[in-house]
């Protein structure tokens, strides 16, 4: 007699598998045991179906779900949870839906985590009223929102730029004994700081270590961003002491704000000592922060130097976004260096970056200025051959 796992042993096999990323080895362990050594079991499948939704892998998992219900193997809250957040994760909410009615006409009953999924899906997509109707199906089922059903809402309300619903959305979790957690103060942080109410902002921030929440670098990097886009950076260089001082380390999001505060303020030197360190301190700078210095450049009449970097970008292979190059053909167009700009729209699509509705209007304006009619009426008949007008 050899020496046989049972179907909890493949199960924790299964299971190991999936944690470790490898759902496919897990998918091909389950297709070697299926029927001939053991009966797969309902959490085998599970735990596959949630590993292919976590990959975005959700079409397959579906599959494998209807593989587990022509196989007569009843598919659980689990199962149905799996799928409703892979679709929702590859945003497709309508499939999400059918599946959420799907498990109720079996019988099958949504729990709070279901709930909480479609909640926070709605709310990602600016679904408001959707949103509140889950949620009153929810409590009809005798559920109280969580801490995660109100951070979902109050994200979805500073999407709409609704920030005062979010905040009485606060409020009220607070009077009803839930307990925001860090998630929550950062959202309302972030919504405040969109539409420059910083003060509040750093109110809520003071509150935060009040209560010993520590916050990350998400939350510093709201606050941050806010400070400087109101004009306050010598707060905002505070807060980037601050979290040096208590081990949150600043990335490149932190700096970039920086960096974008320095070139509004006409401090462009500033911010390429700034970039400078960045780079001996091995924070690598992204395609955004570079278009952030490529645009003060422009704007405080350093064409050449503004150049200079984004020829050598292009030089060192970086993927250059249609953004960078926009910003760099309306710094020529300032100039009226349009056979420059031109230039670069050619290269540009030579190079597989296609230029959106503002990269033509920048140039189709400037040429219309200089009396350039030809040129411009030229590009917007592209651009309408584009459907982009």
């Amino acid at each position: 007699m050899g020496f046989h796992l049972d179907q909890v042993s493949y199960g924790t096999l299964i299971n190991g598998l999936c944690k470790v990323g490898e759902t496919r080895a897990a998918l091909q362990l389950l297709r070697r045991v299926d029927g001939k050594l053991v009966q797969p079991s309902v959490v085998m499948y599970n735990t596959i179906i949630d590993g292919m939704c976590k990959d975005k892998h959700v079409n397959d998992a579906f599959d494998l779900y209807s593989e587990m219900v022509s196989k007569r193997i009843s598919p659980d809250v689990f199962t149905y949870n799996a799928l409703i957040s892979g679709f929702c994760i590859v945003g497709k909410l309508k499939d999400a839906i059918g599946l959420f009615n799907k498990m109720t006409l079996e019988n099958i009953n949504p729990d709070m985590y279901t709930f909480n999924i479609l909640v926070d899906a709605f709310c990602k997509e600016g679904k408001m009223k959707e949103a509140k109707n889950v949620l009153a199906m929810m409590m009809k089922q005798g559920m109280k929102p969580n801490v995660v059903t109100y951070s979902a809402l109050m994200d979805g309300y500073c999407l709409v730029k609704k920030v005062n619903k979010a905040k009485s959305i606060f409020n009220t979790m607070a009077q009803g004994g839930v307990n925001p957690d860090i998630h929550s103060y950062s959202i309302l942080i972030n919504g405040l700081c969109k539409i420059k109410m910083t003060d509040e902002a750093m109110n809520l921030f003071e509150e935060m270590h009040c209560r010993k929440i520590i916050p990350d670098v998400v939350t510093y990097n709201s606050l941050i961003d806010g400070l400087c886009k109101s004009g306050k950076i010598s707060y905002a260089l505070k807060l980037v002491d601050e979290m040096h001082d208590r081990g949150v380390p600043p990335d490149i999001i932190t700096y970039s704000s920086i960096l974008d505060a320095l070139c509004k303020n006409h401090q462009v030197d500033k911010a390429i000592a700034l970039l400078t360190n960045l780079k001996d301190q091995g924070i690598r700078p992204n395609m955004y922060t570079y278009t952030i210095l490529i645009d003060g450049l422009c704007k405080g009449g350093r064409l050449e130097d503004a150049h200079n970097i984004f020829e050598d970008l292009l030089v060192k292979g970086y993927n250059i976004t249609v953004n960078t190059y926009t910003v760099m053909i309306h710094g020529f167009c300032n100039k009226g260096l349009f056979d420059e700009a031109l230039a670069l729209l050619s290269k540009m699509k030579d190079n597989s970056c296609f230029p959106n509705a503002l990269t033509y209007e920048i140039i189709i304006r400037s040429l219309f200025d200089k009396d350039e009619n030809d040129k411009a009426e030229k590009l917007l008949r592209e651009m309408i051959t584009r459907g982009l007008l």
